[in-house]
């Protein structure tokens, strides 16, 4: 890609988070046979409304500048997806890196993330008065009280997938990664937060920019990896960071559009959302097993019709479903709905309501009243959200 040939260490680094059975590569036709191009998968669970589905978290993927443009892409997407299906999982996700790349393989952008910044200058700033305790703690507490509450976590939130081990101790710093931030995450502090009954419901790392200006403190406080268990929690962290001593300005990164801290200050305007876009896509492979996997926020039934030029999610569908659960299964009805594998997997969290997919021609309304039901079927009390990148 950008980066220089890795090394032998580097690879090596990277070996123990790596599935090789799960790795594909696009080869030249060289005597050598030199690899130019790769895509790489890990198993995870989605989180969805009223459960979780079995996914393949598709990461590692490029092709080589020199030989772009000869369908090498495709068909590593056709060969990894094809591999994913075999491997029982209903959907595949992915973080994009260009919006235009995947649209074309039947991904949907299912969620989306910003960024904040807290101008911490603000008097009074909380509405609340704070609960809880926090406490400084070492690297071992930090990744072994990070890993239970993560797992702990991740059901209550749409979009939130399970992540391996090996990969939050990359995260905390305890393992190498070859981009030379290793060290920094190591040196971040670590700062665990418990209730009032004294029970573990937040963990922060940071690191701070120290910054002076006309001899009075202007630092940056970045966090590295903010996890919690409620609403409650995350206030009281994010209490906590505009709290630390000369801190002008508290940045937190890949947080949910519907994120409440500006509606924790007095001055909501001192909490600015910024740099929001797209974050997860989702591609549903299995149609059945996908939409049966969730349920509705009403009761409702729809017939979809989904164009799917790789053929995994091509046909007729009926779905029925509802709070208390759905099922979902092949159709000849006729359709209320027409639409793309990737309008599927923008709206299959609920990110995306139908009716604003319909609007930019991503879904075609074929029976009246369709889309207010679909709408109101897959919607989400809050906005889906994946706290990782991946």
């Amino acid at each position: 890609m950008l980066g220089p040939p890795v090394t032998p260490e580097q690879v090596e680094t990277v070996r123990p988070y790596m599935h090789p059975e799960r790795c594909v590569a696009a080869y030249d036709g060289s005597s050598d046979g030199r690899p130019v191009g790769s895509a790489g998968s890990f198993p995870t669970e989605v989180t969805v409304p009223g459960g979780k589905v079995a996914s393949g978290a598709v990461t590692a993927v490029g092709v080589l500048p020199t030989h772009r443009r000869q369908g090498h892409l495709t068909r590593l997407m056709q060969t990894q997806l094809a591999d994913i299906v075999e491997r029982d999982e209903p959907l595949a996700i992915l973080v994009a890196a260009e919006y235009p790349i995947y649209g074309r393989f039947g991904y949907g952008p299912a969620t989306e993330a910003c960024a904040i910044r807290i101008d911490t200058s603000v008097p009074g700033m909380w509405r609340d008065r704070p609960t809880g305790s926090t406490e400084l703690v070492d690297n071992d507490v930090f990744t072994k009280t990070l890993l239970e509450l993560y797992e702990r976590a991740r059901h209550d939130v749409v979009g939130h997938m399970s992540y391996e081990d090996s990969r939050w101790k990359v995260h905390t710093g305890e393992l190498e990664w070859p981009d030379g931030r290793a060290e920094d995450r190591r040196k971040a502090t670590k700062v665990v937060w418990r209730d009032d009954s004294g029970v573990v419901g937040g963990v922060v790392s940071y690191t701070v920019k120290d910054r002076w200006v006309d001899n009075r403190p202007q630092s940056e406080l970045r966090e590295e990896l903010l996890v919690t268990a409620s609403p409650d929690a995350q206030r009281e962290v994010v209490r906590y960071l505009s709290s630390v001593d000369w801190i002008a300005s508290v940045h937190l990164g890949t947080r949910a559009v519907d994120d409440p801290v500006p509606l924790w200050l007095h001055d909501g305007r001192a909490a600015v959302m910024y740099d929001r876009s797209d974050h997860v896509w989702a591609r549903v492979l299995d149609v059945p097993a996908a939409l049966s996997a969730r349920n509705y926020a009403a009761d409702g039934r729809l017939v979809l019709e989904i164009d799917d030029p790789m053929g995994f999610a091509n046909g007729r569908f009926a779905l029925e479903g509802g709070p208390s659960g759905s099922l979902c299964a092949p159709s000849r009805d006729e359709p209320d709905l027409v639409l793309s594998a990737s309008a599927l997997g923008a709206a299959y969290l609920g990110g995306l309501s139908w009716a604003r997919l319909a609007a930019a021609h991503w879904v075609t309304e074929a029976r009246p009243g369709a889309l207010e039901r679909a709408s109101t079927m897959f919607t989400t009390p809050r906005a889906p959200w994946c706290a990782m990148t991946f």
